[in-house]
């Protein structure tokens, strides 16, 4: 049975894959000398979805989790927000290769710990406590606020298919074929197709009706 609410966890997923790239080629670069640039612009572009994400999550997640969990759990994930939003800057703004290194750990071990304590915690107990229709209503909202307008669109679901498995690939096609109108799915068709290796799309297409 589908659960709307593991299309959230699939996207902290490609997070978790994303950063620890990141934080990898940093740490190369300071090791062994070498232009940062390229992997600061890769950074910005992640600081910049993980900002949407959880700025949709702070207005379309904690509300329920104020009322199904206890109200004294939001607040501890959104001070996180801020300190991951901070982290990031302090690498973009590192002076230099080793700084940027020392920076990126940190970083990544915050996101790390971050997503972990919101999968375990927040949001497999949202899943279990709240019914098919209230999770729809809750990603719906979550996703009307993540995605990004239509001409930046299809490199957010570059990103966003090429930092995940199979199934979390298969996960999220369903969950959206699921919350979507027919015409918007039948626009993200092209778009997934672009974003996956042809072994993915031929896995995708045996386990979402309709891909083909």
């Amino acid at each position: 049975m589908i659960a709307c609410l593991d299309a959230v966890m699939v996207g902290h997923n490609a997070f978790r894959r994303d950063i620890s790239e990141i934080d990898q080629a940093v740490h190369e670069t300071a090791r062994q000398g070498g232009d940062l640039s390229s992997v600061i612009d890769r950074l910005q572009y992640f600081g910049g979805i993980i900002d949407r994400h959880e700025k949709a999550e702070e207005q379309a997640v904690f509300p329920d989790v104020d009322k199904v969990l206890s109200p004294l759990l939001a607040p501890m994930f959104a001070d996180d927000h801020k300190e991951i939003s901070e982290g990031v800057g302090e690498v973009v703004d590192a002076t230099d290769e080793l700084d940027a290194a020392r920076a990126s750990a940190i970083l990544c071990s915050q996101v790390q710990l971050h997503l972990a304590k919101k999968d375990t915690h927040l949001y497999a107990a949202l899943r279990d406590r709240i019914d098919l229709d209230g999770q729809a209503e809750i990603v719906g909202q979550l996703w009307g606020r993540v995605f990004p307008p239509d001409d930046v669109l299809p490199q957010y679901m570059n990103w966003l298919y090429r930092h995940v498995n199979q199934d979390d690939q298969a996960t999220i096609t369903n969950v959206w074929k699921y919350l979507m109108s027919e015409k918007d799915f039948t626009k993200c068709i092209p778009l997934i197709r672009e974003a996956v290796t042809n072994e993915d799309w031929s896995a995708l297409t045996k386990r979402v009706p309709g891909m083909a």
